[in-house]
């Protein structure tokens, strides 16, 4: 049987608040829910989220895309945040032990600039496997730029299931992975490919 691409719900439950919130605070008719969500989406809203269990990306992609349009006034700064908060939510829980890693990090050992290249390189492999306890597909890849020698980029591949929203929120997740050791701002998105993400350093170390 195939595998549904899906996100665990330590981080699907955040979705699922906030929109149930915007309802009840008024911001969000039922008639609107009912009109831009499925059925089986709504029924997935009324039942408890585990955070150990594993929910479908497109329904947490089209909850987001909702949470942007109504909360955000359809900015996609908006989803740059939520990744922030999500970030700053696991580092405050400690659910995830590579976000523990971000406070004794190789880079923040090396002061010439080879070196810390060259940590910055095993540190990203290593914060990356966070990626594989949040989603149940795609692979991401940490190399150096091949158009930037001193910079890296992150690869995401087989990531057709990818929502858009998503794309965002990661960034702004990884762009507060790097403020944690003063390179805020340090990520940005593009895909080349319905399957390929790509995120860029703007800037060398």
């Amino acid at each position: 049987m195939a595998v549904v691409p899906s996100i665990k719900g330590s981080i699907f439950v955040r979705a699922v608040e906030d929109v149930l919130k915007l309802v009840s605070g008024g911001q969000l008719s039922q008639a609107e829910l009912r009109r831009r969500l499925p059925p089986g989406d709504l029924r997935i809203l009324d039942e408890p989220i585990l955070g150990s269990e594993w929910y479908d990306v497109q329904v947490y992609g089209r909850l987001v895309e909702l949470l942007r349009d109504v909360e955000g006034g359809g900015q996609n700064e908006y989803l740059r945040k939520r990744g922030v908060r999500s970030a700053e939510a696991l580092l405050q829980a400690g659910l995830y032990q590579q976000m523990e890693y971000l406070n004794r990090t190789q880079l923040a050992q090396q002061s010439d600039p080879e070196s810390r290249f060259r940590a910055f390189g095993r540190d990203l492999r290593l914060l990356m496997s966070l990626q594989g306890s949040i989603l149940n597909f795609t692979q991401q890849t940490p190399r150096v730029d091949p158009e930037h020698a001193d910079r890296y980029l992150l690869e995401f591949s087989e990531a057709i299931a990818y929502p858009e929203v998503l794309c965002w929120t990661t960034e702004g997740f990884i762009n507060r992975m790097a403020a944690q050791h003063d390179s805020p701002d340090l990520w940005r998105w593009e895909r080349p490919r319905p399957d390929v993400i790509l995120y860029r350093m703007r800037r060398s170390l």
